[in-house]
């Protein structure tokens, strides 16, 4: 029989793996307590980046597995392929919601119902393949795509319902994955608006970005954008491009390195505009961190950050280009005229990202994944009433 409405507490969440306390992990986290009652599993565990408020099952378990996973690369890939397949403790929930790619792997009993909150689609085998070519990797890393690409192919078929965190990832699930446009809703990541406001700072005199200093983020691009503006940027975050960008950034470009929440806070609300121009973003969580502190918002017109952006509202986009020149007309553009919507209205626009209402998507997508998923036979109720009512007779027609 299938699963019933009234059996929605006996849901498990897996998450690929515990790794960089990234987006990702706070989206499993988040999960977990969206579903409160169930286990979270994770296929690699690091307890030292957990919430205090997380309890977490190592998954993928043993000694060669572990060092596997510990390594990195391909022995990490064929860890994930081999652990996630059959993953025992996961088949004993009614409904399991996972998180990531890797357990697309995993093989489900015939009425547990899945649920995949999908990320990414394997972005250097998909939507980003001309890296391969940039970085004069050659025809065997291209091999080695395409055969990633074929074992997704035989693994994106399994779950009732994907759920994307964007947009664009859920056209990319369709053009790349061969899924189903009708089997994907999308669910935005929980972003914690309410912990930003307005309030926190007084507006400074200073534009800002936040990231991972990563050459996928573009901040390159932002300090060129600076070199010839007598305006002061602020780049906050770490990362392995930090040193080659302070070699290029001029005078009036401060770095803070990393920045605790609270300074983060202050700084958000504090900043003229926030600048945005990491690579076809997926989604951006420092973009809508932003918004909800109130601050205007100058981004790439590319990905999830163009939709983040109401021109002339929240801000301004700009296009591409490894100049800088774009995002300097924006920066000119938003001096000149500023934007249509105050603080409170911009931090009001962010609430379409927040927590809360993430728990609400979520609840909503898992209730009609378990109402399609029930194969109990139209007649079986007829027959059931009559086993507890046996006074009624049952005639066949």
């Amino acid at each position: 029989m299938g699963i019933k409405q009234t059996d929605l507490d006996q849901v498990a969440v897996a998450h690929w793996g515990e790794h960089v306390n990234g987006g990702g992990d706070r989206v499993a986290w988040e999960l977990s307590r969206v579903f409160q009652d169930g286990p979270l599993f994770v296929g690699w565990q690091d307890k030292s980046i957990e919430p205090h408020d997380i309890e977490t099952h190592q998954l993928i378990d043993g000694r060669l597995s572990r060092w596997a996973l510990e390594r990195g690369g391909i022995a990490r890939m064929v860890a994930h392929m081999l652990g996630w397949q059959v993953a025992e403790p996961l088949r004993d929930s009614d409904v399991l919601v996972t998180s990531g790619n890797e357990p697309l792997f995993y093989v489900p009993p015939t009425e547990q119902v899945w649920v995949a909150y999908i990320h990414h689609t394997n972005r250097r085998q998909s939507d980003q393949i001309q890296e391969v070519e940039n970085g004069g990797f050659g025809p065997l890393m291209l091999l080695f795509y395409y055969a990633i690409r074929v074992a997704f192919d035989h693994n994106t078929h399994k779950p009732d319902v994907f759920l994307a965190n964007s947009e664009q990832v859920k056209r990319r699930m369709v053009r790349y994955w061969g899924v189903s446009e009708k089997k994907i809703d999308v669910v935005y990541p929980p972003v914690n608006t309410n912990a930003y406001s307005p309030n926190d700072a007084e507006t400074g005199d200073y534009y800002l970005t936040l990231s991972r200093l990563d050459w996928h983020k573009s901040v390159d691009d932002i300090l060129r954008a600076f070199d010839d503006l007598d305006e002061k940027l602020v780049v906050a975050g770490d990362g392995p491009e930090r040193d080659d960008l302070e070699q290029i950034a001029s005078e009036n470009v401060e770095f803070a390195g990393y920045v605790s929440e609270e300074e983060k806070k202050q700084l958000l609300a504090g900043a003229k505009a926030f600048i945005f121009n990491g690579q076809d973003e997926d989604f951006g969580i420092s973009p809508v961190e932003a918004l909800a502190a109130g601050t205007p918002l100058l981004g790439v017109e590319e990905g999830m950050t163009q939709y983040q952006v109401i021109e002339g509202k929240t801000g301004y986009t700009f296009e591409r280009e490894e100049s800088g020149r774009t995002i300097r007309r924006a920066v000119q553009q938003f001096e000149e005229k500023g934007v249509d919507w105050d603080t409170q209205k911009i931090a009001s626009f962010a609430d379409r990202f927040s927590v809360q209402a993430f728990h609400d998507r979520m609840h909503e997508a898992v209730d009609q994944a378990v109402e399609n998923a029930d194969v109990t036979p139209e007649w079986y109720s007829e027959v059931e009433n009559i086993s507890s009512n046996p006074e009624q007779g049952y005639t066949e027609n």
